[in-house]
């Protein structure tokens, strides 16, 4: 009988490990994965600085390497959009297609403040612009609105930071993993939109 049991517990186990939720990638794998798509890399010693801020400007770049657009957009090239960024500032085409795409805007006092580090609910209304949800989708007022529809959609997962603190290098590792498994506007998981295998809503790095 006691064998029965433990055959029958056994055979549970293996159903529910079957069925069951698959795990969330690790944060290694979510490393690996953000920086063979680009949208992370390191400084000119190879160092990711992980604990480092992010500022508005490299976040916009980050924006870029995890969209369409992703090869065709070149550094501070054309005329500024705003007061305080110059025509050969390097994000400035990174900045210029956020505008032009609606991801992000700028002040009312005509600067776009890239040096400034970015919030963690700019970042999630920049994100939620680009997964194609507008405003009119939201309910409520910024941010709560941002960060409640952020947290719905799972771009928060496994993130510490609340509102009006700053990102940091980390923080956005785990932010655009989240980004890629998480369901645009259109109903479909963003990154297999741009072509990547998402596999039991994780992203599969070996066919990356």
């Amino acid at each position: 009988m006691k064998q029965r049991f433990c055959a029958l517990l056994a055979a549970l186990g293996l159903v529910l490990s079957l069925t069951g939720p698959a795990l969330a990638a690790d944060g290694d794998t979510q490393l690996e994965t953000v920086r063979a798509l680009g949208i992370l890399s390191g400084d000119e010693s190879g160092n990711l600085n992980l604990g480092s801020p992010v500022t508005r400007a490299e976040f916009v770049k980050m924006m870029t390497a995890a969209s369409t657009y992703k090869d065709g957009v070149g550094t501070g090239q054309g005329a500024s959009l705003f007061t305080d960024v110059k025509s050969g500032y390097w994000a400035n085409g990174y900045i210029q297609l956020a505008v032009e795409q609606g991801w992000v805007t700028g002040y009312v006092d005509g600067s776009f403040r890239p040096e400034n580090s970015i919030t963690l609910e700019e970042a999630c209304a920049a994100l939620l612009r680009l997964l194609g949800y507008d405003s009119g989708s939201l309910s409520g007022s910024f941010p709560e609105a941002q960060l409640s529809k952020a947290r719905s959609l799972g771009l928060l997962d496994g993130l510490s930071r609340s509102q009006g603190q700053t990102l940091t290098r980390q923080d956005c590792v785990t932010l655009f993993y989240n980004l890629l498994v998480s369901q645009s506007s259109g109903g479909t998981v963003y990154g297999a939109s741009l072509g990547y295998t998402i596999t039991n809503g994780e992203v599969d790095y070996s066919t990356l």
